[in-house]
């Protein structure tokens, strides 16, 4: 049984090459940096989960901060904060490759991976980019459909993505001609902050307005 799984991603890995190649083949240096981020669907999902949270989420029983117990009170702030991680990674995820490498969205900063650190990038069973590299970790970066949502929905975005990614890295001739104009951006620190307000907000006081 191990023999047959070693063989399967020896197959894969040959198969995943010789795509690249192909890719490689027909494609031409970008003019412009391009940018992969969450698409409508990553939107509409962290959205969803939001307007859920506010609706079900257990509403305080007094009518403001002065009649919540603290322990209730770290618990709605924690899991609003929770909340705005979770619509941060559905909804602002961003990698951008440039002439000197790939920046990608972190938690506390936007981090650059330069192509001479990058091998190969891969798609994971959960949609996520995985980038090889010979002496650095293999970070993981953005959100794509996996690829049993991707075969229903009839897209290949992610993994298109990751064939590309991988022949710039191959291919200093096919890597984006310009560097991006101005910084990336900062992580997703701050929008989870600012999110986890606004869900903790909404939890805390929207049971309390008039609806006439």
């Amino acid at each position: 049984m191990r023999a047959v799984r070693a063989e399967r991603r020896r197959q894969a890995r040959k198969e995943r090459r010789e795509r690249v190649e192909e890719l490689a083949g027909v494609m031409t240096a970008p003019q412009a940096p391009l940018v992969w981020r969450a698409g409508w669907r990553g939107k509409a999902a962290a959205a969803v989960v939001c307007a859920l949270f506010v609706t079900l989420a257990e509403h305080p029983a007094g009518a403001g901060l002065a009649h919540q117990r603290p322990g209730d009170l770290l618990s709605a702030v924690w899991s609003s904060l929770f909340m705005g991680w979770l619509f941060s990674v559905l909804a602002l995820w961003r990698v951008t490759a440039d002439q000197e490498g790939v920046y990608i969205r972190r938690l506390w900063s936007t981090r650059l991976l330069p192509w001479s650190t990058i091998t190969r990038v891969e798609m994971r069973h959960d949609g996520q980019l995985e980038f090889f590299g010979r002496h650095t970790p293999e970070p993981l970066a953005g959100l794509f459909a996996p690829p049993w949502m991707g075969r229903v929905a009839r897209s290949d975005r992610g993994s298109r993505a990751a064939d590309t990614l991988s022949a710039m890295a191959l291919h200093d001739d096919l890597r984006p001609a310009v560097r991006v104009e101005r910084g990336p951006g900062t992580g997703l620190a701050p929008w989870i902050v600012l999110l986890g307000v606004v869900l903790y907000l909404a939890v805390e006081f929207l049971p309390h307005w008039p609806l006439a």
